[in-house]
């Protein structure tokens, strides 16, 4: 099944992209840069699941912020290699996609689920049956929101549902919107403004934390601004801007950095979290997206640090760093504590197993069964790396 569409490229706004720096880099089937973001958003995560949170007297260690990252990146990426496929074929293979996106995200998902469950058996401890049904089909956030997210090893999959939620739904509406010709550009605009004044809306009638923090239309404009960034980098005189932004050098990581951090310290209300830190932050992500990307592909110290081989691998398998964390980090850690009476050791040492944990699903479980599901693709299904 598939949908013929429009490309989202326009006129002489989008002409020649060799010529553009930026865009050379992102003609890569892997881009430059997007993993050490990845990688960043993963150790956050693991971080302030840790019990590490402040740095001083700053929130530098925000976990939620973490999750963040990980949705403009997704955003941005998917929105990418669909418009890549509406260049090249002149249409979306909704088919494809979602066999792509099954193939990459549900055997990890599933074995953690399953296994798990198993693990709890074993144990005889009680198995939290709500949660495994609303996992199972990617709504535990919406079960969360109502329910209160009671810690078990799917309390961090609300996450997961929310990107699944918008893998489902948004190349249809990508489709639908360059079907109509309504333009990429401004359609994204209005929605994530949109979204932002729903959000307040929830935040004025007294939604509950729970729900603000794991709902998809409360999530949704952190990853339509991704979506709007990979919309804004396919046009000429945008890209541009974006270069001349990023060409203005290392100021402007450091005032993002600054921006970001400032934007931390707000979330001690429901308003200054959701109303205004919520709508900054993905904005300063998405800024910071170009800079990667451009460092990554240059010389000097930011290029190594930001192709330094150990964060691309954590990167490349940051969905089983944070998929697997709990069956790992808080077991090690409080074995080693309980050992060592060395919090920090600890934790340190509980990440370092978790990432090889991961590294192993990654080359022995995840990548052979992708491979193999690939093998089998539906008709128009892209090769294309995602």
């Amino acid at each position: 099944m598939s949908a013929q569409v429009q490309s989202p490229a326009v006129g002489a706004g989008t002409a020649d992209v060799r010529d553009a720096p930026l865009a050379r880099a992102l003609a890569s089937p892997r881009i430059r840069g997007l993993d050490f973001m990845r990688a960043v958003a993963v150790l956050l995560v693991l971080a302030d699941h840790s019990g590490l949170y402040r740095l001083g007297p700053l929130a530098f260690f925000d976990g939620g912020f973490g999750v963040e990252i990980f949705f403009v990146l997704s955003g941005f990426l998917i929105t990418k290699l669909l418009c890549d496929e509406v260049d090249r074929n002149g249409s979306i293979s909704f088919r494809a996609f979602y066999w792509r996106r099954a193939a990459r995200l549900l055997p990890a998902f599933y074995l953690y689920l399953l296994g798990g469950a198993a693990m709890l058996v074993l144990m005889h401890r009680e198995l939290p049956w709500g949660a495994i049904a609303t996992a199972s089909f990617y709504t535990i956030n919406y079960y969360q929101a109502f329910t209160g997210a009671e810690p078990h090893y799917l309390s961090h999959c609300w996450s997961l549902a929310v990107e699944e939620q918008f893998y489902l739904l948004w190349p249809l509406l990508l489709a639908f919107v360059l079907r109509k010709r309504l333009g990429l550009i401004r359609a994204l605009a209005v929605a994530i403004v949109l979204l932002w004044l729903l959000r307040l809306l929830y935040v004025v009638l007294g939604a509950s934390d729970e729900y603000l923090y794991r709902a998809l239309e409360t999530r949704a404009d952190q990853l339509a601004v991704g979506c709007l960034l990979a919309a804004l980098v396919r046009d000429a005189r945008w890209r541009a801007r974006i270069e001349a932004f990023v060409g203005m050098g290392w100021i402007v990581p450091a005032a993002i950095l600054v921006a970001i951090l400032f934007s931390l310290t707000l979330h001690g209300t429901l308003f200054g979290k959701y109303a205004i830190a919520y709508s900054l932050e993905p904005v300063l992500v998405a800024l910071m997206i170009p800079v990667a990307i451009v460092s990554a592909n240059g010389l000097g110290f930011g290029a190594r640090m930001l192709n330094d081989p150990v964060a691309v691998m954590i990167g490349r398998v940051s969905y089983g760093v944070y998929l697997f964390h709990p069956w790992v980090i808080h077991p090690i850690r409080h074995l080693i504590e309980r050992a060592t009476g060395l919090t920090y050791v600890s934790i340190l040492i509980s990440i370092v197993v978790l990432i090889g944990v991961a590294y192993v699903s990654f080359v022995c479980f995840e990548t052979p069964i992708q491979r193999a599901m690939l093998g089998k693709r539906p008709r128009g299904a892209s090769k294309v790396a995602s």
